[in-house]
Formats: C-alpha cells, structure tokens, sequence
C-alpha cells in the first residue's frame, strides 16, 4: 500500500520531524480516528470487471463498493508494483477455486450418467465399431463448468483492499483512513500477503506486517501467503491437463489394438510434456530463485533500503510538501517494537524462516495438485461411460478405480517429483544455452516419472486383459503404497519444521 500524507507546508526541519512523529503517533494508537473509515468490501466486488481495482487507477466509483464493517475477514497486503494479471488470477484461484472444482466434479458425473443412458449422444472412435459410441460429454463439461464458476463465482467473505476502501476523493476521510490503518489492521482476522519479488522492497507492505503482527502477536497471527506465481501456473496446468486426456476421449483406434492403441493418445501427453513441461519447469525454477532472493532480503532487511513514493519524488508533489513516509514508518515501528532495529530482529528470528518454508513447502499442496489434475479422473469417466453404454459395467468401473488412482495418487506424487526437482536444481545456469539445458534435464527426469506411470497401466492392461479386476489390482496397489509412504514422510517431515516455527499459517 503505497499513501501521500499531504499538507506540510511548514519548511524548516524541525517543524516536519515534529508533524511526522505526531503522525506516527496517531497511527501506532491502532485506534479507528473516524468510524466511517472501518470499511470492507465483498470479495466478489473485488474483482469485478477483471478486477479493476487491481488494474486501474480511477477510484472514484470503487469506494461505493465498500461498506461499513466492524470485522475484516481479511486484508490484502499486495505491492502495488507487482503484476496485476498475476494478482488477479491468483486471487480467483484462491476464493472460486474450490467451489470451481466441485461444480465441475459434479457436472461430469451428471454426463457420465446421462451418456450412460443414451440420452446424449457420442461419437465413433473405432471405425470397425461404428455402433459403438463413445463419450467425451464429461471432460468437456467439467472443463467449461470450471471456468465458468472460476470467472463467475461470487465470494461473499468481507475483505480489506485500500483502492476500494479507503476514499481518496476526499482528503480528510484519506487522512483518517491512513491515521486509522494500524486499528483496520487489529481489526482484520487474517492478512492475506500476495507476494511476488517486489513486495519485500515496499516501505507500506512492511509496515503493514510490522502493524499486523503487533495486533496479534507473532505467534497468534493469521497469515496466509500466496505467491502470485501461483495463480497462472495452476490455470495452465489445469489446462495443460485437460488437453492431454482431450485425445483420450476422442481419438480413433483399433479396437484389435486395445490396451495397446492407448499409446497414440499418450503421444498428446508427451507432447504436452515437452512444450508446456518446459514452461512450467523453467517458471517453478524461477519461483525458487525469487524465494532465495526473498530470504536473502528478509535477512539483511532495513527500513532504509525500502523504497517509498514520497521519496522516490523528493517528498513533493505538484508543488505540495509531503511527509516522509519512512520516517513515520520507523516512528511507529519504534513505539511497537522498541526500535526499527528490534523489528527486523523479529523478522529473522521468527518470520524468516516460517515464511520462506511455507512458500516452498505449502504452496503446491496435495490440495492443489488434486483441483489442477482432476481432468484425468474426467477422462477416466467418459471411458467408463463408453463401456456402461455397452453394458460392460465391470470395465466402466474399472475404468473409474483406475481414474482415481491416477488422480488421487499418481497426480500429486508426480507433481511432487517435478517441484522437488525445480527446488533441488533452481540455480540459474552460466549461460542461456546450459540454461536450456538444464531445462530439459529436468524435464526429461520429469518425463521419466510420467513414463513409469504410463508404462505400468498399459502393461497391467496388456497382459491381465482378460482379468479386469486382476490388472486394475496391480496397478493401483504399488501406487497406493507409494502414496501412502510419502504422506507418512510429509506428516513428520512437516510436524518436526512447524515445531521451530511460532508464527500460524491457513
């Protein structure tokens, strides 16, 4: 949150230190200086028209969109410097994402259901078969449905953003706002911090974690993190996913050929794999260099080194002496904590490490990586559909047990493969070429974990074929195993790191 605390006119030196430490005074109260600036607003009304809030720079109606409210659900705690797309895009992952990825579960059981009765139509994939139809009814509905609820679905939870809540058309309520921030901050239940690189360089966002963690206590603080990488990387995932099972569903075999005929729609996953595989490998491996330079930041920060606007325009402004927001920053920071100095203590003893963790440990969780792989399982059911039309209901739910063992297990452990390599080998290379081909070293070691998972449902079909039930077996059984091997890991890999850690994270 970047401000202007206009109208010092008085010139010499002493009168301005004197207005700024009167200032901080005000502000390090956390005391709402007018009842009518304690405002909220819908997180649906946040991001309506794309979010204009995020985007553009014209207030004047956005403030009819807030209300008065004497709980904030949650404040947002962005760099206004930051990507905006990525900004918004995360944030509808994070509030309609779930509710996108029920809805369209739901629809594709519907579609699978309606197939199965013939009451909506197929296609032919096997030429030599031309009266059997085949359904792809459930991977695109839960495609569309998806995207529909992603776009359009309306959060009600009451947040805090400063574009929508704080009236800048009229400077004295701005004043109280900005006077009244540290009591809109101890009146928030979370703080959510969308973080890309240049958040850590901002004097506002500090000040907004210095206020908030003062309100509540390091240790009892409600913060969420959300990188604003994540957002994109989810959608094109999820997309990515969803053109892969396309071919699945829809292209022309030979019936003669079956299981074997399922490696010409794996040609659409390899090929997936190699184009969108490499974006997404070299992106996570950006991610976690932007998370070392994060943790190198926050363990030499100072408030000295953060840029503000007031001084990035020499504290005037068209003709208008302004205040110095750093200074009124430290001021405050100084009655909270003791001194500027005993806060960015606290930052490396007790944020530094909790915060880095969380953002390479839970952002991709298991929770994630089920809503962007879920168009497998809705590939699995158009096969099932395909086989209950014909009335082979023990393929068809073979083919559903199968679906959900490559969703709910082979899915995250898969992703888990891949971020662990970007984290392991994120040093960027000497060159663009050793760059590149460090790249495609790491996918093809990705690939190479895809490939096993391939290879072992097509060779459990091929040679238990005429033993349904023997071959779905065999292949979800080691899955499981490995699944549950690795949740075991986790849970006590997690439960030994969160001991260290004081600071609460949703």
């Amino acid at each position: 949150m970047e401000h202007e605390i206009h109208g010092s006119s008085e010139r010499s030196e002493g009168g301005r230190e004197a207005k700024q430490v009167k200032v901080a005074t005000r502000v390090a109260r956390m005391e709402i200086s007018m009842p009518k600036v304690l405002r909220a607003t819908r997180a649906h009304q946040a991001l309506e028209g794309c979010a204009e809030a995020l985007r553009s720079d014209d207030c004047g109606s956005l403030y009819l969109k807030s209300f008065r409210s004497e709980k904030i659900s949650c404040f947002w705690s962005h760099s206004w410097h930051g990507g905006p797309w990525m900004k918004i895009m995360t944030l509808l992952v994070h509030y309609n994402g779930r509710a996108a990825v029920l809805f369209s579960l739901c629809f594709s059981l519907i579609s699978m259901v309606l197939f199965s009765l013939g009451i909506l139509p197929g296609i032919v994939r096997a030429p030599r078969s031309p009266d059997w139809k085949w359904s792809s009814w459930s991977l695109i509905s839960g495609f569309v449905v998806a995207v529909v609820v992603l776009l359009l679905w309306r959060p009600r939870e009451p947040v805090f953003l400063d574009r929508i809540c704080i009236n800048k058309n009229n400077m004295e309520e701005k004043k109280a706002s900005i006077f009244s921030l540290g009591g809109i901050l101890k009146r928030s239940e979370k703080m959510m911090v969308l973080w890309d690189p240049t958040w850590s360089t901002r004097l506002w966002c500090l000040f907004e974690l210095s206020a908030f963690l003062k309100s509540r206590g390091s240790s009892e603080a409600k913060l969420l993190i959300r990188p604003t990488f994540l957002g994109p990387c989810s959608m094109i995932l999820f997309s990515g996913i969803c053109f892969v099972m396309l071919p699945v569903t829809t292209i022309s075999f030979n019936p003669s050929w079956w299981p074997f005929g399922s490696l010409l729609p794996a040609l659409g996953a390899l090929l997936f794999l190699f184009i969108g595989g490499y974006v997404m490998v070299g992106a996570l491996r950006a991610y976690f260099r932007s998370l070392e330079t994060l943790q190198e930041r926050l363990q030499n920060i100072s408030f000295d080194d953060c840029r503000c606007a007031c001084c990035d325009l020499g504290h005037r402004l068209e003709g208008v002496d302004l205040l110095c927001d750093r200074e009124i920053v430290k001021e405050c920071v100084s009655i909270w904590f003791g001194s500027p100095e005993a806060f960015e203590d606290c930052i490396r003893s007790e944020l530094l490490a909790a915060v880095t963790w969380r953002l390479k440990q839970d952002v991709f969780t298991r929770h994630w990586s089920l809503s962007v792989t879920i168009p497998v399982f809705w590939g699995f059911l158009d096969l099932a559909a395909s086989f209950a039309i014909i009335h082979e209901y023990e393929e068809a739910l073979s083919f559903i047990i199968e679906g959900l063992v490559l969703w709910l297990l082979c899915g995250p452990i898969l992703l888990d493969f891949m971020t662990w390599l970007a984290f392991r080998y994120c040093r960027r290379a000497s060159s663009i070429r050793r760059e590149i081909c460090t790249n495609l070293s790491l996918l093809l070691v990705a690939s190479g974990g895809f490939l096993v998972i391939l290879v072992s449902y097509i060779l459990c079909q091929g040679f238990l074929n005429e033993r349904i039930w023997y071959a779905t077996a065999f292949f979800g059984g080691p899955w499981c195993i490995i699944a549950v091997l690795q949740f075991l890991y986790k849970v006590s890999h997690r439960s030994h790191r969160s001991n260290s850690f004081s600071l609460r994270s949703s």
